[in-house]
C-alpha cells in the first residue's frame, strides 16, 4: 500500500501574519504616523515651555538686579506703607478736636466772664470733660448762670458739673476750677 500525499485535499496551512500582511501594514503605518504626530506635538511644546522658561528666567533676574540695586527706594516704600497704616488708623480713631474746641472757646468768649479754659478732653465719641478757671467768686456765679442758657447748651447733648475745687496759692489769690462733662452734638446738628 502507497501512502499518497493529495495536495488538493488538505487546506494550505498558512500563518496568522502573512494571511493579514496588508491589513497589518496598514495598521502599523497609521500607528506610526500617530505616534509620529504626537511626538512632533510634544517637541513643539517642549520648545514653548523652554521660551517661556527662558523669559521667566530673564525677568526674574531683571527683578533681582532691580532689587539689589534699590534697596533704598524698598525701604523708603516700607517706610512709607507703614506711616499710611498708621495714619488710617489714626483718622479711624481721629475725634475732630479742632471744631469742638472752637465751639467750646467761641461759647467761653460770649459768657462775657473771665473763664479760662484750663484743660479739655475730647474723644472720637466727642465725649468731653473740661476745667474752667476763675479768679473771682461772682464771675463763677455768673458763668454759672450762663451755661445753664440755652445759647450754651445748644451745643451739648447732655452737660455736667461734675467737681469744684478752690485752691489758694502763695500770695492768697483764691482761685475756683469748674470741671463740666458731657457730651457735644454733631457739628451738623449745632448750626
Amino acid at each position: 500500500m502507497k501512502n499518497r500525499i493529495n495536495l488538493f485535499r488538505q487546506k494550505p496551512q498558512l500563518d496568522f501574519i502573512s494571511v493579514n500582511a496588508a491589513k497589518l501594514k496598514r495598521i502599523f503605518t497609521v500607528i506610526g504616523v500617530i505616534t509620529f504626530a504626537i511626538f512632533v506635538f510634544l517637541i513643539i511644546k517642549t520648545v514653548q515651555l523652554d521660551l517661556k522658561l527662558q523669559d521667566l528666567s530673564t525677568k526674574k533676574e531683571t527683578y533681582l538686579k532691580y532689587l539689589l540695586e534699590d534697596k533704598d527706594t524698598e525701604a523708603n516704600m516700607r517706610y512709607f506703607k507703614s506711616k499710611q497704616t498708621q495714619l488710617n488708623n489714626f483718622l479711624k480713631d481721629d475725634a475732630n478736636f479742632l471744631p469742638y474746641y472752637t465751639i467750646l472757646k467761641q461759647s467761653l468768649d460770649q459768657s462775657g466772664n473771665t473763664a479760662i479754659l484750663d484743660t479739655i478732653t475730647i474723644d472720637k465719641n466727642r465725649e468731653t470733660r473740661f476745667v474752667v478757671k476763675f479768679t473771682n467768686y461772682n464771675d463763677m456765679i455768673a458763668f454759672l448762670k450762663y451755661i445753664e442758657s440755652a445759647d450754651f447748651l445748644k451745643n451739648f447733648t447732655s452737660l455736667s458739673l461734675d467737681s469744684f475745687n478752690l485752691s489758694q496759692n502763695i500770695s492768697s489769690v483764691k482761685n475756683y476750677q469748674l470741671e463740666l462733662k458731657g457730651v457735644f452734638k454733631e457739628l451738623k446738628e449745632t448750626t
